[in-house]
């Protein structure tokens, strides 16, 4: 993603915003200090959950499932395959706030990087004081910290962080701190495009 924004804003760190389009749903991806915002092309049905396929400006696609990322294309690190195994679901009641386990095999490239392995915990924490939100307020959310281990260990990755809202009564991730490799953190928030500002009424007489 970082090689993305440098694409698409030549390395910019204060991009513009583009013209959105109400029609679309955006996702609002940084990186560092830079910012690229995905559209979602389409959710692709599968027995594990609908995975949503996003897509940069230049072609390179985010694959997330309830948030989580599943796959990736055309960045300097890709993961070309997920699968997960007791995977645990965002809930809201009592459930939701205890400790989780979960195992994760994901497929790197370059280097064919196959069956590696992630032992995870997740962990309901406190709001974060610095995340990387520009829509929402971060008190407003349910958070949890995501921990690994991976094998083999030279795949290990940063903590991940996911923040929940529970606005409308079903649970939805928002917005996330992921790892795709040590060198490759990245956030995503669902974006929601300010609406456009008013065309001034023409002057009498024109």
């Amino acid at each position: 993603m970082l090689v993305t924004a440098r694409h698409i804003y030549g390395g910019s760190a204060a991009a513009p915003q583009p013209t959105f389009n109400p029609n679309y749903r955006y996702l609002r991806v940084a990186v560092g200090e830079q910012t690229v915002y995905m559209v979602l092309g389409y959710i692709d049905k599968r027995p594990e959950g609908a995975v949503e396929v996003w897509y940069s400006g230049n072609g390179e696609v985010v694959r997330l499932l309830d948030g989580r990322l599943v796959g990736t294309t055309g960045l300097g690190t890709d993961w070309r395959e997920v699968r997960f195994s007791s995977l645990p679901a965002w809930t809201g009641d009592a459930d939701g706030a205890a400790q989780k386990t979960y195992q994760r095999e994901r497929d790197m490239m370059p280097g064919y990087r196959f069956g590696i392995r992630d032992e995870i915990v997740r962990t309901p924490i406190a709001a974060p004081q610095q995340t990387a939100l520009a829509g929402t307020a971060a008190a407003s959310l349910r958070w949890y910290e995501e921990r690994s281990v991976s094998h083999p260990a030279s795949a290990s990755l940063p903590p991940a962080r996911f923040g929940v809202s529970h606005a409308g009564g079903a649970p939805r991730v928002v917005y996330s701190e992921q790892c795709i490799s040590n060198d490759l953190c990245m956030s995503f928030e669902q974006w929601t495009p300010p609406p456009p500002a008013p065309v001034a009424a023409a002057s009498a007489g024109t």
